[in-house]
């Protein structure tokens, strides 16, 4: 029997091995393990894809069917300090407990099918692993975040009741297309027949290869714009906003900070109105209160002086952009930053430099890192002052140092860089 952490370090060993094999990997581990995801009692699912803004439109969510008492499994990734992070039953990270009792016949699973010549990956083993912990605890909705693209990720297995689109990046291109419309297909993969679908606010190219996707399996369709927001009134820690949607939602608090959070909860409020059409009993109280109590570390989260986010591709240092420049305009600022090799494209570097002249590069722990001194030679080509760390720890020093008493440091980069980061300053998922 395997204890919490063997199970993690069979997944992670998975890594050089695997091979993704469309969603015959994981219906096989599923299969294995003696789940039925067609069980009439089972969870009611909603699946989320998009680019950026798929965890906190699924944290928000999942705070509210918490709130409105339901139980409620959430999957996401990547985590950031924990594994158990990712998968989470009424907020709560997977005990070892439970890692243990789903685990094991996980880890069996997947012997037998490398046995037979199929090895699996560690995503997809995290994938089964969610359905088999959500599907055994009788939750009554799981909430399950795309892992990347939509058509062929592992969870479009599920039969969801509701799915969403956040918002369309450039990312992930060598398997997803390099224009907009080309990875929108791909993630307008899981439009299912008859099942609703709510889209972030989205480029009318974009628009219409959802409402395309949508029309070829009858989907019903809502596509939201901005003119839903009649009004938002934002600060450096939140916003309060209200919107029109099927109905009024008036002065939305919204303790996420960032104008992008402001449409991520527009596209949480227009998954309620349908799963209230569905049924659900979800009072605006559960509501409001899922709202201002959603917390997703990582994503323009202050820890005293410093700023941490999680911006890994153009769209997010973009909108980090867009925040220090309302924000933070005349705050003496230094930028802390890792970034993984395959994700930096060339227009981040300029972003980066715009966050601040001042940069400190570190190299995160994994094996797809972006060296430091490289990091910070690509960006001194570009004017930038920067200073390669040997490590995390010594990074955030010299960091803070730059900034002074007075300053921010503003942390961004990879998700890898980010989870390091708040490990490294003692902080543990709220």
């Amino acid at each position: 029997m395997l204890n919490a952490q063997q199970v993690i370090d069979a997944i992670h060993g998975s890594y050089q091995t695997g091979s993704k094999n469309g969603h015959r990997n994981v219906l096989a581990l599923l299969d294995a393990m003696g789940v039925d995801l067609s069980r009439a009692d089972g969870p009611k699912v909603i699946h989320v894809a998009g680019t950026n803004g798929k965890g906190s439109t699924c944290a928000m969510l999942a705070g509210i069917l918490m709130a409105a008492g339901y139980r409620v499994g959430l999957y996401t990734s990547p985590f950031l300090q924990h594994y158990q992070e990712r998968i989470r039953l009424d907020g709560v990270p997977l005990t070892d407990e439970l890692m243990v009792r789903y685990g094991n016949p996980l880890v069996t699973a997947a012997k037998q099918l490398e046995a037979q010549g199929d090895f699996v990956t560690p995503f997809e083993m995290g994938t089964a692993l969610a359905l088999a912990a959500f599907w055994g605890e009788n939750c009554d909705y799981a909430v399950v975040e795309v892992g990347m693209g939509g058509r062929l990720d592992p969870t479009n297995i599920v039969r969801p009741v509701v799915c969403a689109i956040t918002a369309i990046g450039l990312d992930h291109m060598g398997f997803l297309g390099n224009t907009l419309e080309e990875i929108a297909g791909e993630k307008a993969g899981i439009i299912k027949p008859g099942v609703p679908v709510v889209c972030y606010p989205a480029e009318e190219g974009v628009r219409s290869v959802f409402a395309a996707r949508a029309a070829e399996v009858s989907a019903p369709l809502v596509q939201l714009d901005e003119s839903c927001i009649l009004d938002a009134q934002g600060d450096a820690h939140g916003s309060l906003v209200s919107y029109q949607l099927r109905q009024a939602w008036p002065d939305m608090r919204i303790d996420l900070p960032g104008q992008y959070q402001q449409r991520n909860a527009m596209t949480v409020l227009a998954l309620v109105e349908t799963l209230r059409r569905q049924g659900a009993d979800i009072p605006e109280e559960a509501v409001r209160r899922g709202l201002s109590e959603a917390v997703w570390p990582a994503r323009l989260e202050w820890a005293g002086n410093v700023l941490i986010d999680g911006a890994h591709n153009p769209q997010g240092v973009d909108a980090l952009g867009q925040y220090v420049d309302k924000y933070l305009p005349d705050a003496q600022r230094v930028l802390l930053t890792g970034v993984l090799s395959d994700k930096l494209q060339p227009e981040m570097l300029s972003q980066m430099i715009h966050i601040a002249r001042r940069i400190v590069t570190v190299t995160p722990d994994t094996p797809r890192a972006m060296p430091a001194a490289e990091y910070a030679g690509r960006l001194n080509a570009l004017g930038a002052e920067a200073t390669a760390a040997s490590s995390l720890g010594e990074g955030l020093a010299l960091a803070r140092r730059l900034a002074g008493t007075d300053g921010v440091v503003i942390a961004a980069g990879s998700l890898y860089f980010a989870g390091g980061l708040r490990t490294e300053m003692g902080l543990a998922w709220k």
